[in-house]
């Protein structure tokens, strides 16, 4: 298999696993290992990034805004590296607060309101980040989601 389908592959088990821990965060214990798995996803991520492949190094995060202009500014890949960045960002600071939420018993948990709100940050980034790719990049979006373009 080559590298993008691997990589494909990799987003939809995050996004699975996000989007499941998210919705269950009532659930206790199955939000607690959801989330655990969360957490050992990206740990993998950081270290696939490691062994040094071109389409899964770090860089792919980091927003480059040379050449933009008013012609591209809405299709220029900055905007992606920016909405993925704030997705990377948030969603290991939720898995984060989360751990240490878990590992920390006491009645008045300081971690709680930080999980909750990088939680919520990151939904509000992959909404973003779904709705530019539908509005200005859906030949990727399909292709990420493994629906084949028409021939």
């Amino acid at each position: 298999m080559n590298m993008m389908y691997h990589i494909r592959l990799y987003h939809t088990i995050l996004a699975v696993l996000a989007i499941f821990a998210f919705i269950t965060a009532e659930l206790g214990i199955i939000h607690i290992w959801l989330g655990y798995s969360v957490g050992v996803v990206i740990i993998f991520r950081l270290l696939w990034a490691s062994g040094g492949h071109q389409h899964v190094g770090l860089s792919r995060f980091y927003p480059d805004f040379e050449g933009i202009s008013t012609g591209n500014i809405f299709t220029h890949p900055a905007i992606s590296k920016i909405l993925l960045l704030g997705i990377a960002v948030n969603v290991i600071l939720a898995s984060l607060t989360g751990i240490l939420l878990y590992h920390t018993s006491n009645n008045n948990n300081f971690w709680e309101e930080p999980h909750e709100l990088f939680a919520n940050l990151m939904v509000i980034f992959v909404a973003l980040h779904v709705t530019y790719l539908l509005l200005f990049k859906i030949s990727l979006a399909k292709f990420m989601l493994f629906i084949n373009p028409k021939k």
